[in-house]
């Protein structure tokens, strides 16, 4: 703890008027004592009002009344509006429902018309009997894997459904 001092002394230590020290006060500035009263003074640890000085320094003047800080945001805003609008952003809800929208596309495309088509193709070309099924069920082995995709996974698959990926269970699948 630093020395007690009044608001006249602390005003002649930090070179300011009384004016000023009670809008620090207002701000937050530590007051030890208040006076209560005519005549009584509040009093300030002249160390605690010294270390209260130096961290409003460090802010340098970065700490925001409610007002700017609303200010601010509101500018965000329109700013955000504004690029949108201009098509320079993307919003995430959009995107996420467009990615979904294709994924649910790709499914319908892929366990739908694909291996039929593909099946009556082959069937044409090669004069044999296909059999969708054979080309739908791999199709539906590959979507369910990709259904439980975890990005965090140490051993992705390398995409070879019929392979697995360890290779001390490729040796045990050989035994």
């Amino acid at each position: 703890m630093g020395k007690l001092v009044s608001k006249a002394e602390l005003s002649e230590w930090v070179g300011r008027d009384e004016r000023t020290l009670s809008r620090w006060q207002n701000s937050g500035m530590p007051v030890q004592a208040v006076g209560l009263g005519r005549g009584n003074e509040n009093q300030y640890d002249s160390e605690a009002v010294l270390n209260w000085l130096i961290e409003q320094a460090a802010l340098n003047g970065k700490k925001e009344s409610v007002r700017d800080r609303l200010d601010r945001i509101k500018g965000d805003r329109e700013e955000l509006a504004l690029a949108r609008d201009l098509q320079e952003v993307v919003i995430a809800e959009d995107l996420l429902e467009r990615f979904e929208a294709a994924i649910t596309a790709a499914k319908v495309e892929l366990l739908n018309t694909y291996p039929q088509n593909l099946a009556i193709e082959l069937s044409a070309r090669y004069g044999v009997d296909v059999d969708d099924q054979l080309i739908r069920e791999p199709i539906e082995k590959i979507l369910s894997e990709l259904a439980h995709y975890d990005p965090d996974d140490e051993t992705p698959s390398d995409g070879d459904y019929q392979q697995p990926d360890d290779a001390a269970q490729a040796e045990d699948d050989c035994d």
